[in-house]
Parts: structure tokens; C-alpha cells; sequence
């Protein structure tokens, strides 16, 4: 018997863009971040430089760091890429909104961009191919039939509600692999820290 089930790139997009944006964001909106203030950045808009969507929330804790979360979803990729990067910001603020007239497009080049963890890649501790072959990630897996499919969607959902009702966790892991760099609100270095 042959199967003939399929799904396109486009509904596989699609998909995975609507799991960010119903599971994904509103446990990042429960752990204090926000769409990101700066007019450069990107919040769910359909992109066709890179074919697809992306999202970057924001936060400021009260050590005056500030916390990238970004989303990354290509249409050529099976996987949602998330990112976290972490900002000492040389002046205090009150507000994250006080950076809405700043441009935030320093915060993602180098050398800035050397901090940035992605999720479920970068912070493994030990050997590469253990993770690869047996640690879950951000992909929607194998599937021959509706149902298995179903299955997958349902099994991603669960993964990213899961890991952004527990960012902290990735965060503390993101401080023990780097140090934040003290930068200006529009993310130019101040000093490495």
C-alpha cells in the first residue's frame, strides 16, 4: 500500500508559526517578556527575505539586564530556531518601553552575536551525538498518516509551552556559559564584561 499522505512546506510554516505564537509566546508573556520595543524588530509579520516568520520579545530585570527571546521559523526548515542572548545595559531604566525610539539591530551583530544560545542546541552539556539522537528538539518529527502528524503537532506544542513556562531555566544556563556584555541602549559595547 502506498501512502500518499503529504503536507506542504507552506501548511508545515504555517503550522509551526501558529504553535510559536499560541503556545510559545503567551508562557514568555507570563515570565515578564514582551514584543520587543525597538523599531527594527519583528513580531510575527511574514518575512519574504527569509521566508518566513519572526518573533523578538524583550525584558528588563532589576540587575538592568535585558533579555532577547528570539524566533526564527523558515519555510525550509522543519524546526522553530529560538534564541536567547542577555544585555547589561549601561544605563538604568525604568521602562522597556523606554527604548521604543532606539534601534535595536546592534543587539543581534558581532560581536554581540557571539552570547546568543540557541534553545535546545547550544546548552547541552556533553557529547553532540547523545543530543542529537536522543534529546527532543524544536521540529515537528516523522509522520506517514494524519493522525501521526496530529501527533507530532501536538508533541511540539507541548515541548514549547513547556520550555517557556520554564525560560529561567535556560536563562540560568545561558549565565553559565557567558557573561553579559555592557552595552548602550542601542546596543553598541560599552565594555566586555
Amino acid at each position: 500500500m502506498i501512502n500518499n499522505f503529504k503536507i506542504s512546506d507552506k501548511e508545515l510554516l504555517t503550522t509551526r508559526n501558529i504553535i510559536f505564537r499560541d503556545y510559545g509566546i503567551p508562557e514568555l508573556e507570563k515570565n515578564g517578556y514582551i514584543k520587543s520595543p525597538f523599531k527594527t524588530s519583528w513580531f510575527g509579520q511574514y518575512d519574504p527575505n527569509i521566508r518566513g516568520y519572526s518573533y523578538e520579545l524583550c525584558k528588563i530585570t532589576d540587575k538592568n539586564q535585558l533579555h532577547f527571546i528570539n524566533a526564527t521559523i523558515f519555510k525550509e526548515d522543519k524546526r522553530i530556531k529560538i534564541d536567547l542572548n542577555i544585555f547589561e545595559l549601561h544605563q538604568e531604566l525604568n521602562s522597556i518601553l523606554a527604548l521604543k525610539d532606539c534601534d535595536g539591530i546592534n543587539f543581534h551583530l558581532p560581536p554581540n552575536d557571539s552570547t546568543t544560545m540557541q534553545l535546545r542546541s547550544d546548552d547541552y552539556k556533553g557529547p553532540p551525538l547523545f543530543y542529537m539522537l536522543f534529546l527532543p528538539e524544536y521540529k515537528i518529527g516523522r509522520y506517514k498518516t494524519q493522525s501521526s502528524f496530529d501527533k507530532q503537532v501536538n508533541k511540539l506544542s507541548d515541548l514549547v509551552k513547556k520550555d517557556m513556562t520554564n525560560i529561567h531555566f535556560f536563562v540560568k544556563r545561558w549565565h553559565e556559559l557567558h557573561r553579559p556584555n555592557l552595552t548602550d541602549n542601542e546596543g553598541n559595547i560599552v565594555r566586555k564584561l
